[in-house]
């Protein structure tokens, strides 16, 4: 059996991984100080930015469409997001350093890069294109943004 997603399934699903990335910048950034915390604390404002935009799109196809998410699917994307996004290698630990939640924080966007640009399709039923890619750029963005904390750290402890 296959699982068709709807647009209500995607944006449900979205909603809930933006709002994990917030919750694991949040919970990251609780950990530091300085410009470490100030990076996190930013990329958890952002994350929880995109869950806002989802849960408004969302919302306007319940009251347009009457298009609810599918309980089948949505127990499909969860899987799927906590499986392949958010997976038990990516949870901060007590014992992180910045450099290892930066190394998760990168896999975790990577990931969601990849997750936003499979369902595009379906995203785009619902959304305008430019701000499909926008969001796409966006996590991108937050990928190069570790990627550069992450080498400007190493070169600091001289560890690059």
């Amino acid at each position: 059996m296959s699982i068709v997603l709807s647009a209500a399934d995607v944006f449900s699903a979205a909603v809930l991984l933006e709002e994990r990335g917030a919750r694991f910048y949040s919970e990251s950034a609780a950990r530091f100080r300085g410009e470490e915390k100030k990076l996190l604390s930013g990329l958890a404002s952002m994350e929880r930015t995109h869950a806002e935009r989802f849960r408004t799109i969302l919302d306007g196809l319940s009251r347009s469409t009457g298009e609810e998410a599918d309980p089948e699917s949505q127990a499909y994307l969860k899987t799927l997001t906590e499986d392949r996004i958010f997976t038990e290698a990516v949870t901060p630990d007590e014992g992180d350093t910045f450099p290892g939640i930066l190394e998760k924080a990168i896999t975790v966007e990577k990931n969601s890069v990849f997750f936003y640009t499979a369902v595009k399709d379906t995203l785009a039923s619902k959304m305008d294109g430019a701000d499909i890619d926008r969001l796409i750029r966006e996590e991108i963005g937050h990928f190069q943004s570790l990627t550069d904390a992450l080498q400007r750290w190493r070169e600091l402890k001289g560890k690059a």
